[in-house]
């Protein structure tokens, strides 16, 4: 069988791997890449000649994808994942999110169409087909920067002068000057100006969710507790927190009146100790692996918008929410998008 593989200018080496894969299974595949702005994910079409007919799968291109990744990528029953390696857990939670398959460097499949069914799995890639870099904007310490400049942009309107974006983040000036040139030399870019105006926001914060989803587990690690006072995450609900703590996920979202029961209460706390210090004290916590009260640093020195009945900024209730990997929590994060709620 011949193989028949169409490049387009700046495909992915991953998804030229993976159209390779299939043509080497026997399947002649070509992909095409679409005009749309999704960050660093590249919408296309991949096509499928089985001799008689041609199958297109309208498909998103990404070279790493977590759980996040999953829900806010746009797409719907019909469209595949195209991506370096998709795990039998990552294709149940493609499954789960309402996907129509995938397709993978290693030549790992899942496609159905009308007179098509292709299942391929157990095949194991050679190497990594590339090895990206971080970018600043994403990095563990350009991450606070990039959400402060997000946050300010949702509430205020405007970017925040450079010294402002250090002091609210906690970061040096040396590290708000490398996000905002990052940002600035993305083609397209993402900030202008000499005031560096925020651009493509809904793919910035689709790259920072993504980029905050993967390193919060090491980065920004939690403690779990027990209370003698909050006996479930629905008491937490009425609960006074000292200063430098703030409500985010379930809880933060049933405080702004999202139509949810909590099943954990995740706090981020200043790390400045005293506040920790305080929340234990007036929560009567017992450090406990298994308990509901969860406490995880803040990602700010101070929040960098005005806090709503103490509750974390919009966005990061959202990425809260995804981080989760609780289908029943997905449509709630999406109603707080760009302050929607």
């Amino acid at each position: 069988m011949s193989i028949i593989e169409h490049r387009v200018r700046d495909t992915p080496a991953f998804v030229a791997h993976a159209v390779n894969e299939l043509a080497e299974a026997g399947l002649r595949a070509s992909w095409s890449a679409h005009a749309g702005d999704l960050g660093r994910a590249v919408p296309g079409t991949l096509t499928i000649d089985d001799g008689h007919d041609q199958h297109p799968f309208p498909a998103i291109a990404a070279a790493t994808v977590n759980a996040s990744d999953i829900t806010l990528l746009p797409h719907d029953e019909r469209t595949i994942l195209i991506t370096e390696r998709v795990s039998d857990a990552r294709a149940g939670q493609l499954r789960e999110r309402g996907w129509g398959g995938f397709v993978d460097s290693a030549g790992n499949a899942s496609l159905r169409s009308s007179g098509i069914v292709i299942e391929i799995r157990g095949r194991r890639a050679a190497g990594p087909t590339s090895t990206p870099s971080a970018a600043a904007p994403f990095t563990r310490a350009g991450l606070p920067v990039t959400f402060a400049l997000l946050a300010s942009a949702e509430h205020f309107g405007t970017t925040p002068a450079q010294r402002a974006l250090a002091e609210t983040s906690g970061t040096s000036l040396g590290t708000v000057n490398r996000v905002l040139r990052a940002l600035r030399d993305r083609t397209p870019p993402m900030v202008e100006g000499k005031r560096n105006n925020l651009l493509r926001r809904d793919a910035l914060e689709r790259e920072w969710i993504s980029a905050y989803s993967a390193q919060q587990p090491t980065a920004w690690p939690e403690e779990r507790f027990t209370s003698d006072l909050w006996a479930t995450p629905n008491d937490v609900l009425d609960a006074v927190l000292p200063e430098g703590a703030l409500f985010g996920s379930e809880v933060a979202a049933a405080r702004l009146g999202a139509p949810i029961r909590p099943a954990t209460a995740l706090i981020h706390v200043d790390t400045d100790d005293r506040a920790r210090r305080e929340l234990i004290r007036r929560g009567r916590l017992r450090k406990d692996e298994h308990g509901t009260i969860r406490l995880r640093p803040a990602l700010w020195r101070t929040p960098p918008v005005p806090t709503v009945d103490h509750t974390v900024p919009r966005l990061l209730i959202r990425a809260d929410l995804l981080l989760e990997d609780d289908p029943r929590t997905d449509e709630i994060s999406a109603e707080f998008a760009h302050g929607e709620r």
